[in-house]
């Protein structure tokens, strides 16, 4: 008996929850990023959250993802060359880290951030 194979699409949702709320976490939750006055930055981490997930699990290119985050392949690819080491430096000293990105964390920092998330949970 032959049987067919058929395409199964898989929603990234749940796999970037994780990370987006990692990545939150990583910065000691959102009480500090509260009290940082650092909650514009949820917004950066969520798309370099679906831009990491939809490279390292769904092998998208940087044109793909760009369309359907609705950023510029500059950025998508800012977030995806990003070294996760440069996050854990950057955590570290978050206070200077708040006071350099000011209101908007930028794409590579927070790529670095969704990263080093991505990395951990990938490790347990």
């Amino acid at each position: 008996m032959v049987r067919e194979a058929t395409m199964v699409e898989v929603d990234p949702e749940t796999k970037v929850q994780k990370i987006f709320m990692k990545s939150i976490e990583l910065l000691g939750g959102l009480k500090q990023l509260t009290r940082y006055r650092s909650l514009t930055w949820l917004p950066a981490l969520a798309r370099a959250a679906y831009a990491v997930v939809l490279k390292e699990e769904y092998n998208r290119v940087e044109d793909e993802i760009a369309k359907e985050l609705g950023i510029t392949r500059q950025s998508v690819r800012n977030i995806l060359q990003a070294n996760p080491e440069y996050a854990k430096e950057r955590i570290k000293r978050l206070q200077e880290l708040v006071d350099e990105e000011g209101g908007e964390l930028k794409g590579h920092t927070a790529g670095a951030i969704v990263k080093l998330a991505y990395k951990l949970l990938n490790e347990d």
